[in-house]
């Protein structure tokens, strides 16, 4: 038996294939991009929470509390994650105890890219009980 040579797809049918996927792409790219944002909101959200709760154990910590002043930050911006003032080394070091991986961490979702996260040290005065706070600001 002869087989006809005709072998694989007309110009036709890789033509409605092409534009079938076009379509589907076309639908599907903006939920696709939805979402990708929804989660790149919930890592940043996460993040802060995760900021807080260090806050909340370096309060709690004899190792930390001793050495930690009212009015010290933490502070999670586009630009990463930073300590005020800069050159607090328990808070660098309780950071790097409590936090993993706290130095690569940055904002990642457009809504919170015009904002910073800051995690603040109120309250009692050096070596007592502080009051975390944790709250979105806007970034100037």
């Amino acid at each position: 038996m002869k087989r006809n040579g005709n072998k694989g797809f007309s110009l036709i049918e890789l033509i409605v294939v092409v534009a079938i996927m076009a379509v589907l792409i076309g639908v599907l790219a903006p939920q696709y991009i939805k979402y990708v944002e929804k989660s790149r909101v919930s890592v940043d959200e996460d993040t802060a929470d995760t900021l807080f709760s260090v806050g909340c154990l370096i309060a709690s910590d004899e190792d930390y509390v001793y050495d930690v002043n009212i009015g010290d930050q933490i502070i999670f911006t586009q630009n990463g994650i930073s300590l005020n003032p800069a050159s607090n080394s328990t808070l660098s070091a309780a950071m790097d105890e409590f936090a993993d991986g706290w130095k690569s961490k940055k904002v990642k979702s457009k809504a919170y890219a015009a904002q910073k996260y800051v995690v603040e040290f109120q309250g009692g005065t050096s070596g007592s009980t502080f009051q975390v706070t944790g709250s979105w600001q806007p970034n100037p």
